[in-house]
């Protein structure tokens, strides 16, 4: 990695701490600058002003989340088996790093109409990788769906569970939500039951059968 590069990513690393202990207002830049080892000349010369370093912080934190659950999804087969990959990947993810899951969804919206743009921009960079996943597990021949509204909704469930446990504890994203919201979204595609480590017979696990669950929603994978 080159100097300039490497600066950059030291200054990324040490706004992140700071942004994520002291949110956006209350953050300072000298802070930053004795975290990283660097000068404030450093931090303008690679960021215009505090917002926009802010906003980088965003921005290469969901390309790092983003990045983990194309790997995580990558080696997955079954297309049902990829989207669950999805879900829980991002689960454990925020889980591990409270900082992430602190300056994507909570920290940021102080600073207004920038941060909501951002978030804006990166909602929609995860939407086109869970609709490309939804595309895999649905059957446009049975009808039309909406698969933007539905990553959406996926994103959605999602951000306001990380939401809630930032601001209550509970409930805890793996352990406590994550059977819930695969249940919830398994039965709702018509996905295929859970692999064999997974509960099985008449638990949240089970597949969805066709009857409560709209033709455009029943999977390739019925047969």
């Amino acid at each position: 990695m080159n100097t300039r590069q490497d600066t950059r990513e030291r200054l990324l690393e040490a706004a992140e701490a700071v942004f994520a202990s002291k949110g956006y207002y209350e953050a300072a830049v000298d802070e930053i600058v004795r975290r990283s080892n660097t000068s404030k000349g450093a931090v303008y010369f690679h960021f215009p002003s505090k917002e926009s370093l802010f906003l980088a912080v965003v921005d290469h934190l969901a390309g790092r989340l983003i990045h983990r659950v194309e790997r995580a999804v990558a080696p997955v087969a079954d297309p049902g088996e990829r989207l669950q990959a999805a879900l829980s990947t991002t689960l454990e993810t925020v889980t591990r790093h409270r900082t992430l899951a602190s300056l994507l969804f909570s920290k940021g919206f102080g600073m207004g109409t920038p941060f909501v743009q951002k978030r804006q921009e990166v909602y929609a960079r995860f939407a086109r990788l869970i609709r490309t996943l939804l595309e895999q597990v649905t059957d446009p021949s049975e009808g039309a769906l909406d698969l933007e509204t539905v990553a959406y909704a996926w994103l959605g469930a999602v951000s306001e569970v990380v939401v809630k446990w930032l601001e209550t504890g509970r409930p805890h994203p793996v352990e406590e939500a994550l059977p819930t919201l695969r249940a919830l979204f398994s039965h709702g595609l018509g996905l295929r039951g859970p692999s064999p480590d997974r509960p099985t017979g008449d638990g949240p696990g089970q597949r969805a059968t066709s009857a409560g669950v709209p033709a455009a929603l029943r999977t390739r994978m019925a047969g």
